[in-house]
C-alpha cells in the first residue's frame, strides 16, 4: 500500500477523561480542556477503524487520541508493513497489536510479524503494552536512556496488566477490549525484564527508518520532558508525533525522576517546530490532534512560566509561595492537579 502525499491537517477532540490504571508517572489521568473548540469543517472523516477505533488521518495513517487510553498512539501501514508509535497501557497492548496485524493481514500466532515499534519515551502510559508487542515485532526502538527505565518498570507493567480487566469493567470501554485485557492479565506473570524492552537503542537525532517507501525520521533534541524523548517525523506525509513534549490544552507533567528540564523542554519544542509548516498534522503526547499551533502554545507556556518564576525568585518570593501560584496563561488548562509540579520543577531548575 502506498501512502499519498501530504494532505491538509485534521483535528479532533477527545472524549471525557476517565480514571486510568496508574502506570505512568502521571498516575490516573485527570479530566481537562483542550486547546480550542474545533469547527465542523476541521473535524476528521468519521471513519473509525479497528478494535481500538482509530481515526484515519491519511490513507494508511491513523491515530488514537482518546485520553481514557493513555498516551496518544500512531499506526502507519505501507506495503504490508506496519509502524506503531507507543503501546499505551498493558491491557491495551494486545488490541493495538491485533489492529496492526489486521491492517497488514499478518498472523499474530507467528513468532514475528513485519511490525516496527518506536517508543517516544519511557513513561508507562506509552510503553505499558510493550511486553505484548516487542516479542512479536520485527524491530523495536527507543532512545538509549529509555531502555533501562523501561526495564525497571516491569512490576508496574505486571500490576497494570492484572488490574486491566477490572479497570475496563469499571469504565464504558468497548467490550472488544476485554479479551485482550484478560489475556494480558493471564500472561503477565511470564513477563521478564527483557520482555518489554525495545531491542534497538536510538542515540542522537536525525535517524532514518524505512517502512516500505515511507521515510520515518526520529529526533532527540536533548533533555526535555524526560532524558529520552523522541520526536517522530514523516516528512512526505507532513506528520509529526511529538510524544509528551506537547500536552495540548493541558498542564505538562513534570516527572522529577525522569531528569526533565524546562529550559531543555523549550529548546526541544523550538527544534520540533522547525519540522513543521502551516499544514503539518501534529500528534501530541496528550490532548487533541491539531496543527503546529499546539507546539507554539506549548512554547509560549514554557517561555512565560520560566519568566514568571524568575520574576518571583528575583523578588525573594519563597518556593512554597511560588509553587501555588498561577498566571493567566495557565487558565482553563486540564491536569490542574499537577500544575504545581511544573512550577516547582522550574523553580528548582532556576535556583539550582
Amino acid at each position: 500500500m502506498s501512502i499519498s502525499a501530504s494532505q491538509s491537517r485534521r483535528a479532533f477532540l477527545a472524549q471525557s477523561v476517565l480514571g486510568s490504571v496508574s502506570l505512568a508517572a502521571l498516575g490516573a489521568l485527570p479530566s481537562g480542556a483542550f486547546a480550542r473548540v474545533l469547527q465542523p469543517s476541521e473535524m476528521p472523516d468519521p471513519e473509525m477503524v479497528g478494535i481500538m477505533g482509530w481515526t484515519m488521518l491519511q490513507p494508511g495513517i491513523m491515530a488514537l487520541a482518546d485520553p481514557t487510553m493513555g498516551g496518544n498512539t500512531m499506526l502507519v501501514v505501507a506495503e504490508g508493513k506496519a509502524l506503531l508509535i507507543d503501546t499505551k497501557f498493558p491491557h491495551l497492548g494486545g488490541a493495538l497489536l491485533q489492529d496492526a496485524a489486521d491492517r497488514i493481514e499478518a498472523d499474530t500466532t507467528k513468532d514475528r510479524i513485519d511490525l516496527t515499534l518506536i517508543n517516544t519515551h519511557h513513561h508507562g502510559d506509552h510503553t505499558g503494552g510493550n511486553a505484548i508487542v516487542v516479542p512479536i515485532a520485527s524491530a523495536s526502538y527507543a532512545h538509549a536512556n529509555a531502555l533501562p527505565r523501561i526495564r525497571e518498570q516491569l512490576d508496574r507493567y505486571v500490576q497494570g496488566a492484572k488490574a486491566g480487566p477490572s479497570q475496563l469493567a469499571r469504565t464504558k470501554a468497548p467490550e472488544a477490549f476485554m479479551p485482550f485485557a484478560k489475556a494480558a492479565a493471564e500472561a503477565c506473570e511470564t513477563w521478564t525484564e527483557k520482555t518489554a524492552v525495545p531491542k534497538i537503542a536510538i542515540n542522537g537525532s536525525g535517524n532514518t527508518l524505512s517502512l516500505g517507501k515511507v521515510v520515518v525520521k526520529t529526533h532527540h533534541f536533548g533533555v526535555g520532558h524526560t532524558d529520552n524523548d523522541l520526536v517522530i517525523h514523516l516528512p512526505e506525509q507532513n506528520i509529526v508525533h511529538t510524544g509528551d513534549l506537547v500536552f495540548s490544552g493541558l498542564h505538562p507533567f513534570f516527572d522529577s525522576s525522569a531528569n526533565p528540564s524546562a529550559q531543555g523542554w523549550l529548546e526541544s519544542l523550538t527544534q520540533t517546530r522547525k519540522l513543521c509548516n502551516a499544514e503539518t498534522t501534529v500528534i501530541p503526547g496528550h490532548g487533541g490532534i491539531a496543527g503546529p499551533e499546539i507546539i507554539d502554545t506549548q512554547i509560549s507556556y514554557f517561555e512565560q512560566l520560566i519568566a514568571q518564576v524568575q520574576i518571583e525568585i528575583d523578588k525573594g518570593t519563597s518556593r512554597d509561595e511560588i509553587v501555588v501560584m498561577s498566571w493567566d496563561f495557565m487558565d482553563g488548562l486540564g491536569f490542574e492537579q499537577i500544575r504545581g509540579r511544573i512550577v516547582a520543577g522550574v523553580y528548582d531548575e532556576l535556583t539550582s
